[in-house]
C-alpha cells in the first residue's frame, strides 16, 4: 500500500486508539487539477488545443521513449494512461502530440495556486504537484454556521475553482467531505472541472457501491489480495471482520477497514516536514545504453539535481540509493550508506558510480540500461552540519556550490551547468530542478 506523497493518506501514525469509528466533523476541500500537465500546455501554445496532447518524462529530443507523465482528454479516449511507456501510447494513439515535461514551469503554477489556496486558509497541504488540501472548517463555519457549514464549505470550493480558472486559466476538479479520504474520493465522482460534496451522513453507504480499489492507496498488489477473498466493492470490504484483515495486512488492515466506513484520522495542514520528508531523488528514462561513461554523466546530472533540492530545502543525506531499470521490465536498486552527511554532488555522484560500477562488474545485464534514478535518505537538517576534515582542509567545493546556487537562484537554473552535461544528451530535457 503506497505512502502517497509527502502526506500520504492513511499512514499507521494516524492510528489513535479509542477513536470512535466515524468520520470527524472537518470540513475538508481536496483540490486536483484535470490533466495538469497537458491543461498548461495547452493553455500556452493554442496549436495544442483540442489535440489528443501526450506530455512525457523522456530525454529522447524524438520522444519515442520514457514515460507518459499526464495526457490530455483528448488522448484518453484512445486508452493512454499517465504512467504508461510511450512506446505504448504511440501504439494507441499514433496521430497524438508527444510533448517533453517542462516541470520547472509546471512547478511555478503550482506555487500559484498552493497561493491561491492559502488565501482562503493557511491550513493547507500539498499532496502533489498537482493535488492540495484545505481544511476550511473555520472559514465554513464563520460563514454558515453549524448548520450551514457544509454549503458553505462548497461554496469555498466553487469559488476557488473560479479563481484558479481567472487567474491561471486552468480546469481543476474538487471534492468536499469530512476528511481528507473522502474529500479525495468525492473529488473522484465528476471529472473533469467537477464540484461534488459528501457529508459526514452520507457515509458509509455512498463508498458502499464502489469497487474497493477505489480507496486510495490500493493497488492492483492489494486489489489480488481482495480478489482472492471475494472482496469487490468497499461495502464488501466495510463487512468484513477487522480481524481477518488484521491478521491478512497487519496495522495497514485496520486502515484498511476504517477507511471502507470513510475515516481518515489525519489531518490538514498540521504536518512537520522534518517529520516528513524522508527523501530527495530524480530519474532519467532513455533509449537504452551500456555506455558506462554515458551513465556516470547521467548520475553526475542526477546528483548535481538532487543536492541543489537538498541544499534548497535544507537537509544533510548520508545513503545513496542508485536505482537501475534493465530493459522495460527488469529493475533493482542499491544503496551505500556514506561515513559522513553531505549536500555537495561530488560525494553523491562517487558513491552512485561506486554502485554502478559494482554492477557492471558483475555482467548480469541482459539487456541496455533504459532508465538510472538516483536518491539520497537517511536525513537530518543542514543546520546539524559538522565539517569532515576534508571540508575543513579544501572546502573549495563547498564555496562553488554556495555562488553557484546564488547564481542559480537569481538568474535560473540554466545560467551556469557542468560543461559535460552538454555532450550528446539533454539534460534540458530531463527536468530535473522543481
Amino acid at each position: 500500500m503506497s505512502n502517497y506523497a509527502r502526506h500520504g493518506l492513511m499512514q499507521a501514525a494516524d492510528l489513535k486508539p479509542g477513536t470512535p469509528e466515524r468520520p470527524g466533523e472537518r470540513c475538508v476541500v481536496h483540490l486536483d487539477m484535470d490533466a495538469y500537465f497537458a491543461s498548461v500546455e495547452q493553455r500556452d501554445i493554442p496549436m495544442y488545443r483540442g489535440k489528443p496532447l501526450i506530455v512525457c518524462h523522456t530525454a529522447s529530443d524524438f520522444r519515442s521513449h520514457g514515460i507518459v507523465a499526464t495526457c490530455s482528454y483528448e488522448a484518453r479516449r484512445w486508452g493512454v494512461k499517465t504512467g504508461m511507456s510511450v512506446w505504448e501510447a504511440r501504439s494507441r494513439c499514433p496521430h497524438g502530440v508527444y510533448v517533453h515535461a517542462n516541470i520547472s514551469k509546471y512547478l511555478y503554477n503550482t506555487r500559484r495556486i498552493v497561493d491561491i489556496c492559502r488565501s482562503y486558509t493557511p491550513l493547507t497541504d500539498v499532496f502533489s504537484i498537482d493535488e492540495v488540501f484545505l481544511d476550511v472548517t473555520t472559514p465554513a463555519l464563520e460563514s454558515g454556521g453549524r448548520e450551514g457549514q457544509w454549503e458553505a464549505a462548497l461554496d469555498i470550493g466553487s469559488r476557488l475553482k473560479g479563481d484558479i480558472r481567472r487567474q491561471l486559466g486552468l480546469s481543476t476538479s474538487v471534492g468536499v467531505g469530512p476528511n481528507r479520504l473522502v474529500a479525495k474520493m468525492a473529488g473522484e465522482f465528476e471529472k473533469p472541472d467537477g464540484l461534488t460534496l459528501v457529508t459526514p451522513d452520507q457515509l458509509p453507504e455512498i463508498l458502499a457501491p464502489l469497487p474497493v480499489d477505489k480507496i486510495v492507496g490500493i493497488g492492483r498488489r492489494m486489489k489480488r489480495n481482495f480478489d482472492a477473498m471475494g472482496v469487490q466493492t468497499i461495502g464488501e470490504l466495510a463487512g468484513t471482520p477487522r480481524g481477518i484483515l488484521q491478521r491478512r495486512f497487519g496495522v495497514v488492515g485496520t486502515l484498511l477497514h476504517q477507511a471502507s466506513l470513510g475515516v481518515d484520522q489525519g489531518r490538514v495542514g498540521y504536518c512537520d516536514e522534518e517529520d516528513t520528508v524522508k527523501s530527495f531523488g530524480h530519474s532519467l528514462a532513455m533509449s537504452g545504453t551500456t555506455d558506462l561513461d554515458l551513465l556516470r554523466n547521467i548520475i553526475l546530472g542526477l546528483s548535481e539535481a538532487v543536492t541543489r533540492r537538498m541544499r534548497r530545502d535544507g537537509y544533510l543525506g548520508r545513503t545513496v540509493n542508485l536505482r537501475l531499470r534493465i530493459g522495460y521490465a527488469m529493475g533493482y536498486s542499491r544503496a551505500e550508506t556514506m561515513e559522513d552527511y553531505t549536500d555537495l554532488p561530488s560525494r553523491i555522484h562517487r558513491a552512485a558510480c561506486r554502485l554502478l560500477e559494482r554492477e557492471a562488474s558483475l555482467g548480469v545485464w541482459p539487456e541496455k540500461i533504459t532508465c538510472v534514478g538516483v536518491s539520497v535518505s537517511s536525513l537530518k537538517p543542514s543546520r546539524e552540519r559538522q565539517l569532515s576534515l576534508q571540508d575543513w582542509r579544501d572546502p573549495r567545493e563547498m564555496r562553488i556550490t554556495e555562488v553557484q546556487d546564488r547564481l542559480k537562484d537569481k538568474y535560473g537554473d540554466g545560467v551556469i551547468m557542468r560543461a559535460s552535461l552538454k555532450e550528446k544528451f539533454a539534460l534540458s530535457g530531463m527536468n530535473l530542478i522543481r
